[in-house]
């Protein structure tokens, strides 16, 4: 697990380091320049010529601190100050000294041709408000250069906190960032202008972390062990009856898809409960899976009573019969439960199903979904996408795994960003897996938000695995779901 800052979370540890750890500020920032000098040297050679532009804050200092580092390494580096003299932090200050002191040069003008590498030390994460003027002019000159860009922890004109683009931005091959990521750069668009993003170390730690609210944070493959273990002794009631509510008339697709992936994910046994019109296509395509019919009287109840965990709502359908089962399973069931796909179709018609219902709910809406059942426009939910998951997720005491590029996960304190998965997975049936996946390891024990964030995890990984194999322009979700047990096995 790796921690992931707002601006404001990143300025409170330096603070913290600063006077309490009792870590001069100049130390850090000369930690800071030490290691992106490293990467830019060996990542563009010792041949190549940069130039460093610099704003008047501490992102400036840090740049100063690279450009004179670089030169006392026997590199071509010279300095673009786009700051104010009287507007430079004292840090900054005595770094520009310093390197006119071993004899740094500066550039004068736009002309950028010269240099192979850029380095852009404008702004860093403390940027609020739209870049204009004199600095627009000079990151579109940037942008326009056919030279590869190194950011200083965060590509100039993008939001720490949102990613959202303040006016206009940098685009940026590689950014070196300090102590922990930032949200900015894991969320879109900002993901998109950091390229590589390289996190490094110079002695800012947890300890300066406010437990007020839980900062966000984001999975790697070391993370893996937290998966339900498998025991020596043990059957398919060790590891929990999954109830997939799914599979609406001529809709098996996804009933098969959710329970594929619910098996191949650990659990012990998949109950589907779909459709009469459905058991021949759902019996040959996953003949593991017990399957009811919902039109048998008082087959709901009897499932509920077996099950430990129930998803429901992929291929549904939104009419009478889907939502009396939905209406009936948020009465009765008080276990965990994954709302999806049309279940949540049904709930923006009646949102006062969920009032009364005593579940650990799960739901999983896409955008899309998102706006029908909070009244927010698409695009309101795009650009603020952690905060909308919080609050919905608050307000109606329940997981939210709001899905994009960059899905979050939130119980209304906790908030996870996923960065597994890519753009092959944006198709049909994909979040039907997702379901599936979620519900599984609800059943074998997993708290409901560690389910959902090791979940969403473990379904980006798998759609990596494929795209590995098969590229992303030709997955299907079939796909997703197969790759499964090659990511379950590495992790052991």
């Amino acid at each position: 697990m790796k921690y992931v800052l707002t601006g404001k979370e990143m300025k409170d540890c330096d603070s913290f380091t600063i006077l309490q750890m009792q870590l001069p500020s100049m130390v850090l920032m000369e930690r800071a320049a030490l290691s992106a000098a490293k990467e830019i040297k060996t990542g563009y050679g010792a041949k190549s010529k940069v130039l460093v532009l610099c704003g008047s804050g501490n992102n400036g200092g840090d740049g100063f601190a690279v450009a004179r580092l670089l030169l006392l390494d026997g590199m071509a580096a010279d300095v673009y100050f786009a700051g104010k003299e009287s507007s430079l932090t004292p840090e900054s200050a005595l770094q520009k000294k310093i390197f006119e002191n071993y004899g740094g040069k500066y550039c004068r003008n736009f002309d950028f041709s010269e240099y192979t590498v850029l380095v852009d030390a404008l702004f860093g994460i403390g940027l609020s408000r739209p870049v204009t003027g004199m600095y627009a002019e000079l990151i579109d000159c940037i942008n326009r250069c056919d030279h590869p860009v190194v950011a200083l922890d965060m590509p100039s004109g993008i939001c720490a906190d949102s990613g959202k683009i303040l006016g206009c931005a940098v685009r940026a091959e590689c950014t070196v960032t300090f102590a922990f990521a930032k949200r900015g750069q894991l969320l879109y668009p900002g993901a998109a202008y950091c390229g590589k993003l390289l996190v490094k170390d110079i002695g800012i730690t947890e300890h300066g972390l406010s437990r007020e609210q839980d900062p966000a944070f984001t999975y790697g493959k070391e993370d893996l062990k937290q998966l339900p273990a498998r025991i020596p002794r043990s059957n398919k009631g060790t590891y929990g009856t999954v109830l997939l509510i799914a599979g609406g008339e001529n809709m098996a697709g996804a009933a098969v898809l959710s329970g594929i992936a619910a098996y191949r994910t650990g659990c012990g046994l998949v109950h589907i409960l779909a459709d009469e019109i459905n058991r021949t296509v759902l019996q040959t395509n996953l003949p593991e899976a017990v399957f009811s019919s919902w039109q048998q009287m008082g087959v709901l109840k009897n499932a509920l009573t077996r099950a430990r965990a129930v998803g429901i709502g992929p291929g549904l359908g939104t009419g009478e019969r889907a939502q009396e089962l939905l209406k009936e399973v948020l009465e009765i069931w008080d276990g965990p439960l994954v709302l999806d796909a049309d279940a949540l179709n049904i709930l923006a018609l009646h949102p006062e199903f969920l009032e009364e219902s005593t579940a650990k709910i799960i739901i999983t809406p896409h955008p899309g979904e998102m706006a029908r059942i909070t009244g927010y426009g698409i695009s309101e939910i795009l650009e603020n996408i952690t905060g909308v998951c919080r609050e919905y997720a608050a307000d109606h005491q329940l997981i939210c795994v709001l899905k994009d590029a960059r899905t979050v996960v939130s119980d209304g304190q906790k908030l996870y960003i996923n960065t597994s998965g890519n753009n092959g997975m944006a198709v049909g049936g994909s979040g039907d897996v997702l379901t599936g996946m979620i519900c599984s390891l609800l059943s074998q024990g997993m708290s409901p938000f560690e389910a959902a964030s090791m979940g969403v995890y473990l379904h980006g990984l798998s759609g990596d695995a494929a795209a590995e194999q098969l590229g992303t322009r030709s997955m299907m979700a079939t796909d997703i779901a197969e790759h499964i047990t090659e990511v379950l096995q590495k992790s052991r």
